[in-house]
């Protein structure tokens, strides 16, 4: 379990790294609109995802 735990946390950051690029392109190439906040609100979503995975890492069931 600790296993799957560790892939879905490495895949959630390189997920969040994505989106944190992706913001930038948008940001470059259209200048500040509306189009911004969707990575954005995929990037809030993955970094809550890596929480929730931290803390279950942390509990003695999922050890």
């Amino acid at each position: 379990m600790q296993l799957t735990l560790m892939i879905m946390l490495a895949v959630a950051m390189f997920g969040l790294f994505f989106s944190g690029y992706y913001a930038g392109v948008i940001k470059e190439k259209y200048g500040k609109n509306w189009l911004q906040a969707v990575p954005i609100t995929v990037a809030i979503l993955l970094f809550n995802i890596i929480w929730i995975l931290t803390e279950l890492a942390k509990s003695d069931r999922y050890q």
